[in-house]
Protein backbone atom coordinates (compact mmCIF):
# COMPACT_ATOMS: atom_id res chain seq x y z
CA UNK A 1 0.00 0.00 0.00
CA UNK A 2 0.94 3.38 -0.55
CA UNK A 3 1.32 5.54 1.97
CA UNK A 4 -0.07 9.15 0.87
CA UNK A 5 0.86 11.70 3.96
CA UNK A 6 -1.36 14.06 5.03
CA UNK A 7 -0.87 17.15 7.34
CA UNK A 8 -4.25 17.62 8.79
CA UNK A 9 -6.30 15.46 10.62
CA UNK A 10 -9.84 15.63 11.22
CA UNK A 11 -10.79 17.65 14.45
CA UNK A 12 -12.48 14.99 16.36
CA UNK A 13 -9.45 12.87 16.00
CA UNK A 14 -7.42 15.27 17.23
CA UNK A 15 -9.88 15.46 20.44
CA UNK A 16 -9.81 12.11 20.65
CA UNK A 17 -6.54 12.24 21.42
CA UNK A 18 -6.59 15.08 23.91
CA UNK A 19 -9.47 12.79 25.47
CA UNK A 20 -7.60 9.75 26.25
CA UNK A 21 -4.03 11.74 26.94
CA UNK A 22 -5.42 13.48 30.08
CA UNK A 23 -6.74 10.10 31.22
CA UNK A 24 -3.38 8.50 30.92
CA UNK A 25 -0.37 8.82 32.97
CA UNK A 26 3.24 8.58 33.29
CA UNK A 27 3.24 5.43 34.94
CA UNK A 28 0.70 3.95 33.29
CA UNK A 29 3.11 4.21 30.18
CA UNK A 30 6.02 2.42 32.45
CA UNK A 31 3.89 -0.22 33.78
CA UNK A 32 1.56 -0.88 30.60
CA UNK A 33 4.42 -0.40 27.74
CA UNK A 34 5.19 -4.00 26.45
CA UNK A 35 8.28 -6.16 28.31
CA UNK A 36 10.62 -6.61 25.63
CA UNK A 37 13.82 -5.91 24.40
CA UNK A 38 12.31 -2.32 23.25
CA UNK A 39 10.58 -1.71 26.30
CA UNK A 40 13.31 1.16 26.94
CA UNK A 41 12.69 2.44 23.50
CA UNK A 42 8.96 2.41 23.51
CA UNK A 43 8.57 4.16 27.35
CA UNK A 44 11.02 7.17 25.40
CA UNK A 45 8.77 7.64 22.27
CA UNK A 46 5.37 7.16 24.51
CA UNK A 47 6.53 9.25 27.16
CA UNK A 48 7.18 12.11 24.70
CA UNK A 49 3.96 11.78 22.65
CA UNK A 50 2.12 11.81 26.51
CA UNK A 51 4.38 14.81 27.60
CA UNK A 52 4.05 17.20 24.33
CA UNK A 53 0.69 16.26 23.36
CA UNK A 54 2.74 15.82 19.65
CA UNK A 55 0.81 13.40 17.57
CA UNK A 56 3.62 11.29 14.98
CA UNK A 57 2.73 11.32 11.35
CA UNK A 58 4.29 8.80 10.47
CA UNK A 59 3.99 5.05 11.49
CA UNK A 60 7.22 3.22 12.81
CA UNK A 61 8.10 -0.05 14.55
CA UNK A 62 7.99 1.57 18.26
CA UNK A 63 4.46 2.95 17.39
CA UNK A 64 2.80 -0.13 15.97
CA UNK A 65 4.60 -2.57 18.11
CA UNK A 66 3.13 -0.64 21.01
CA UNK A 67 -0.38 -0.58 20.00
CA UNK A 68 -0.53 -3.92 18.59
CA UNK A 69 0.76 -5.54 20.79
CA UNK A 70 -1.06 -3.50 23.73
CA UNK A 71 -4.03 -4.59 21.62
CA UNK A 72 -3.92 -8.28 22.34
CA UNK A 73 -3.22 -7.83 25.76
CA UNK A 74 -6.25 -9.34 27.82
CA UNK A 75 -7.32 -6.45 30.13
CA UNK A 76 -8.89 -8.76 32.96
CA UNK A 77 -5.43 -10.24 33.59
CA UNK A 78 -4.25 -6.54 34.37
CA UNK A 79 -3.38 -5.86 38.06
CA UNK A 80 -5.10 -2.36 37.14
CA UNK A 81 -7.85 -2.53 35.28
CA UNK A 82 -8.86 1.03 34.54
CA UNK A 83 -5.25 1.92 34.32
CA UNK A 84 -4.74 -0.59 31.43
CA UNK A 85 -7.76 0.39 29.98
CA UNK A 86 -6.87 4.32 29.82
CA UNK A 87 -3.40 3.21 28.23
CA UNK A 88 -4.89 1.32 25.45
CA UNK A 89 -7.72 4.08 25.01
CA UNK A 90 -4.45 6.13 24.38
CA UNK A 91 -2.57 4.26 22.03
CA UNK A 92 -5.11 3.49 19.81
CA UNK A 93 -5.84 7.14 19.55
CA UNK A 94 -2.28 7.44 18.72
CA UNK A 95 -3.14 4.38 15.96
CA UNK A 96 -6.34 6.26 14.57
CA UNK A 97 -4.47 9.54 13.82
CA UNK A 98 -1.66 7.60 12.21
CA UNK A 99 -4.33 6.44 10.13
CA UNK A 100 -5.92 10.34 9.59
CA UNK A 101 -2.08 11.08 8.54
CA UNK A 102 -1.85 8.51 5.69
CA UNK A 103 -0.36 5.54 7.14
CA UNK A 104 -2.16 2.30 5.47
CA UNK A 105 -3.87 0.05 8.15
CA UNK A 106 -0.82 -2.36 7.58
CA UNK A 107 1.36 -0.49 8.69
CA UNK A 108 -0.03 0.67 12.16
CA UNK A 109 -2.60 -2.17 13.34
CA UNK A 110 -4.89 -3.64 10.75
CA UNK A 111 -8.33 -1.96 10.58
CA UNK A 112 -10.94 -4.19 11.70
CA UNK A 113 -8.26 -4.93 14.98
CA UNK A 114 -8.39 -1.09 15.70
CA UNK A 115 -11.55 -0.59 15.41
CA UNK A 116 -12.26 -3.62 17.95
CA UNK A 117 -10.12 -2.46 20.21
CA UNK A 118 -11.94 1.34 20.22
CA UNK A 119 -15.49 -0.47 21.04
CA UNK A 120 -14.26 -3.23 22.95
CA UNK A 121 -12.43 -0.48 25.42
CA UNK A 122 -15.59 2.43 25.39
CA UNK A 123 -15.87 3.98 28.54
CA UNK A 124 -19.44 3.56 29.18
CA UNK A 125 -19.52 6.30 32.12
CA UNK A 126 -18.44 8.79 29.87
CA UNK A 127 -20.83 10.59 27.91
CA UNK A 128 -17.47 12.30 26.33
CA UNK A 129 -15.50 9.51 25.78
CA UNK A 130 -18.50 7.73 23.54
CA UNK A 131 -19.58 10.65 21.76
CA UNK A 132 -16.13 11.35 20.41
CA UNK A 133 -16.03 7.75 19.32
CA UNK A 134 -18.51 7.77 17.49
CA UNK A 135 -17.47 10.95 15.19
CA UNK A 136 -14.23 9.19 14.74
CA UNK A 137 -15.79 6.05 13.38
CA UNK A 138 -17.83 8.47 10.93
CA UNK A 139 -14.58 10.30 9.19
CA UNK A 140 -12.52 7.18 9.86
CA UNK A 141 -14.68 5.33 7.91
CA UNK A 142 -14.83 7.60 4.95
CA UNK A 143 -10.84 8.51 5.10
CA UNK A 144 -10.39 4.07 4.65
CA UNK A 145 -13.08 4.02 1.33
CA UNK A 146 -11.69 6.92 0.05
CA UNK A 147 -8.39 5.35 -0.28
CA UNK A 148 -9.87 2.35 -2.11
CA UNK A 149 -6.86 0.30 -0.38
CA UNK A 150 -8.66 -0.36 2.74
CA UNK A 151 -11.28 -3.30 2.92
CA UNK A 152 -11.98 -3.27 6.11
CA UNK A 153 -13.51 0.14 6.07
CA UNK A 154 -16.82 -1.32 6.45
CA UNK A 155 -16.21 -2.56 10.03
CA UNK A 156 -16.43 0.87 11.09
CA UNK A 157 -19.68 1.15 9.71
CA UNK A 158 -20.71 -1.55 12.12
CA UNK A 159 -19.25 0.21 14.74
CA UNK A 160 -21.30 2.95 14.02
CA UNK A 161 -23.62 1.14 14.38
CA UNK A 162 -22.73 -0.67 17.99
CA UNK A 163 -21.83 2.87 19.54
CA UNK A 164 -25.23 4.54 18.36
CA UNK A 165 -27.37 1.57 20.01
CA UNK A 166 -24.71 2.35 23.09
CA UNK A 167 -26.04 5.53 23.01
CA UNK A 168 -29.56 4.61 22.60
CA UNK A 169 -29.57 5.89 18.80
CA UNK A 170 -31.74 3.68 17.46
CA UNK A 171 -32.65 5.71 14.42
CA UNK A 172 -29.14 6.62 13.79
CA UNK A 173 -28.53 2.77 14.17
CA UNK A 174 -30.80 1.77 11.44
CA UNK A 175 -29.33 4.17 8.94
CA UNK A 176 -25.91 2.75 9.52
CA UNK A 177 -27.10 -0.92 9.47
CA UNK A 178 -28.91 -0.37 5.94
CA UNK A 179 -25.19 1.61 5.15
CA UNK A 180 -23.45 -1.29 6.54
CA UNK A 181 -25.38 -3.80 3.89
CA UNK A 182 -24.37 -1.04 0.94
CA UNK A 183 -20.91 -0.61 2.09
CA UNK A 184 -20.39 -4.52 2.79
CA UNK A 185 -21.55 -5.26 -0.88
CA UNK A 186 -19.81 -2.46 -2.29
CA UNK A 187 -16.50 -4.18 -1.43
CA UNK A 188 -17.22 -7.27 -3.25
CA UNK A 189 -18.30 -5.76 -6.14
CA UNK A 190 -15.19 -3.53 -6.22
CA UNK A 191 -12.32 -5.62 -8.03
CA UNK A 192 -9.32 -3.81 -6.39
CA UNK A 193 -10.75 -4.80 -3.03
CA UNK A 194 -12.62 -8.01 -2.98
CA UNK A 195 -9.71 -10.01 -5.29
CA UNK A 196 -7.52 -11.41 -2.45
CA UNK A 197 -10.11 -12.61 -0.35
CA UNK A 198 -13.92 -11.87 -0.56
CA UNK A 199 -14.91 -13.67 -3.42
CA UNK A 200 -14.35 -17.18 -1.77
CA UNK A 201 -15.48 -16.06 1.73
CA UNK A 202 -19.15 -15.14 1.44
CA UNK A 203 -19.98 -14.55 5.64
CA UNK A 204 -21.24 -11.31 5.96
CA UNK A 205 -18.75 -8.88 6.88
CA UNK A 206 -16.18 -10.96 8.39
CA UNK A 207 -15.81 -12.65 4.57
CA UNK A 208 -14.09 -9.30 3.59
CA UNK A 209 -10.97 -9.99 5.50
CA UNK A 210 -7.96 -12.30 5.44
CA UNK A 211 -7.21 -10.72 9.07
CA UNK A 212 -9.86 -12.86 11.20
CA UNK A 213 -8.06 -13.55 14.87
CA UNK A 214 -10.99 -11.30 16.67
CA UNK A 215 -13.93 -12.58 14.64
CA UNK A 216 -15.44 -13.72 17.96
CA UNK A 217 -15.40 -9.90 19.14
CA UNK A 218 -16.88 -8.66 16.52
CA UNK A 219 -19.84 -11.61 16.50
CA UNK A 220 -20.06 -10.74 20.22
CA UNK A 221 -20.90 -7.30 19.59
CA UNK A 222 -23.57 -8.13 17.56
CA UNK A 223 -24.88 -10.66 19.73
CA UNK A 224 -25.75 -7.55 22.28
CA UNK A 225 -27.09 -5.67 19.37
CA UNK A 226 -30.81 -5.02 19.44
CA UNK A 227 -33.76 -4.12 17.46
CA UNK A 228 -36.54 -2.34 18.84
CA UNK A 229 -37.61 -0.64 15.64
CA UNK A 230 -38.17 -3.77 14.53
CA UNK A 231 -35.75 -2.09 11.22
CA UNK A 232 -35.35 -4.85 8.51
CA UNK A 233 -31.90 -4.00 8.02
CA UNK A 234 -30.91 -3.75 11.69
CA UNK A 235 -31.90 -7.81 12.02
CA UNK A 236 -30.29 -8.44 9.08
CA UNK A 237 -27.42 -7.40 10.31
CA UNK A 238 -27.44 -9.32 13.72
CA UNK A 239 -28.92 -12.33 11.95
CA UNK A 240 -26.10 -12.39 9.63
CA UNK A 241 -23.26 -11.25 11.71
CA UNK A 242 -24.50 -14.05 14.22
CA UNK A 243 -25.37 -17.01 11.93
CA UNK A 244 -22.74 -16.83 9.37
Amino acid sequence: MVTKQKTKIDQSVRDLFKYTRAEVTKNDILVFSPNDPGYKDYVELWLNILETGNIPKEAEFNLSEVIGLTGWCDPSEEENLEHFLNYRRFTSSVGIALLHYGNSSEMVRQANYLARDLIIDVDKTSNTHLSLLRKVFLVTKDLLEETNEEEDYPFFTFGSMILAQLDNDWNGADNYASQLIEDENNVRKNELLNYFHANTDSRFLLGLTCYDQLHKDWIDFARKLSNPNKNENTQLVIDSMIDG
